[in-house]
């Protein structure tokens, strides 16, 4: 079932900028509700083969619960997803820049004014689709150059939401990482655990001591994060690890290889090429599945052990549409994203946007039956 939104419980004056909530529908019977606040998918409601939508993703019903609780709940995360460590970014010719820290000693997901906590200017609202932009300002989370991103949403009529952006950088030479942090759910409620996930990856990056990487990479094969072949969750995780132990469990980033002939893309207008199957998720009992696409080298792999299920001890973290309460394990996160900690790692790729360069990037949900 499919919780109804309130478009005025999301309208808010919030930083001199206008919050909002808007409603896609796709052809094909999906629809996804977003506010530009934080650019957050609220709602991911799938049709099932009679058209009766369910929501399969976590979200809050009003704006107050974004800013009470999970921080990334459904947010675009930027500038820079995931930990930049001890707030250092390495800069092309060898000099340390110092970066706000958010997380214990680290620069996570964008700093304390990342994208997750910015209003979007809302450029062009249509039926199916949504424009948003935003502007990352040195001010804002340290890093050097501005970057102007044009985020634009699209419900087509395959049931797929493609996120495609364009980037111009600004002033300075800077670096982007941006990735989606929606939470999914194909059961609808429950743990996901027992949904099964397959990722064409052979290589994942271990963490070191302080939760960043320790700049190797580490194959797959023999350990629990190998998805080569579709498994379920809860196999992965079953039996303790020091990777698992350092992480709180899976959290962990998993380098794609290269594509494959394993389904088609998705295609839109407005979705730049180059895209590769990150992810296939499916759930047993509901009959539904997932493809992540992506334009990002490789994919975190979150399984949700941080969200927390009392309320009233986490200001309001608990309590999604609804009123259901998150378990740890209730929502999984597929990110693609660029290396983590990629500027701190002369062994991983990181890209540097010279003023005036464009750069391009695109995540696609698919949503199938089986």
């Amino acid at each position: 079932m499919a919780y109804t939104l309130s478009r005025e419980a999301f309208q808010r004056d919030l930083h001199g900028q206008r919050t909002d909530l808007f409603t896609l529908h796709g052809a094909g019977g999906l629809q996804v509700a977003v506010s530009n606040y934080g650019a957050r998918l609220v709602q991911v409601a799938v049709p099932n083969g009679q058209g009766a939508l369910a929501d399969v993703a976590l979200g809050y019903d009003s704006l107050q619960g974004y800013l009470d609780g999970q921080l990334s709940m459904g947010a675009l995360i930027g500038r820079w997803a995931g930990r930049l460590r001890a707030g250092t970014l390495t800069l092309p010719d060898g000099s340390h820049l110092q970066l706000p820290t958010n997380s214990g000693p680290h620069h996570h997901h964008g700093g304390p004014r990342g994208s997750r906590f910015q209003v979007f200017a809302v450029d062009e609202v249509q039926a199916d689709a949504l424009t948003l932009s935003h502007t990352f300002r040195t001010e804002d989370d340290g890093v050097p150059g501005d970057v102007h991103v044009q985020l634009h949403l699209q419900v087509t009529a395959d049931n797929a939401l493609h996120i495609a952006w364009t980037a111009m950088a600004l002033r300075a030479p800077t670096v982007l990482n941006l990735t989606g942090h929606a939470f999914f759910n194909l059961a609808g409620q429950g743990s996901t655990h027992g949904h099964s996930l397959q990722v064409p990856a052979s290589r994942y990056v271990p963490l070191a001591a302080d939760v960043c990487p320790t700049g190797a990479l580490a194959g797959v094969p023999g350990t629990l994060f190998d998805f080569r072949q579709a498994r379920r969750v809860e196999e992965a995780i079953a039996k303790p690890h020091e990777q698992l132990a350092l992480a709180g469990g899976l959290d962990h980033y998993l380098v794609l290889d290269e594509p494959g002939a394993f389904h088609a893309a998705p295609a839109a207008s407005t979705t730049p090429p180059g895209l590769r199957l990150a992810a296939l998720l499916s759930e047993p009992v509901s009959g539904r599945a997932m493809e992540v696409w992506s334009t990002a080298p490789g994919v975190q792999v979150y399984a949700g052990h941080g969200l927390k299920a009392d309320p009233a001890r986490d200001r309001g973290r608990g309590a999604g549409l609804g009123g259901w309460l998150w378990q740890p394990g209730d929502g999984i996160c597929l990110e693609p994203m660029e290396y983590p900690d990629a500027p701190n790692h002369r062994a991983f790729p990181v890209r540097w946007l010279a003023p005036g360069e464009e750069v391009q990037g695109a995540i696609v949900y698919r949503f199938l039956s089986l």
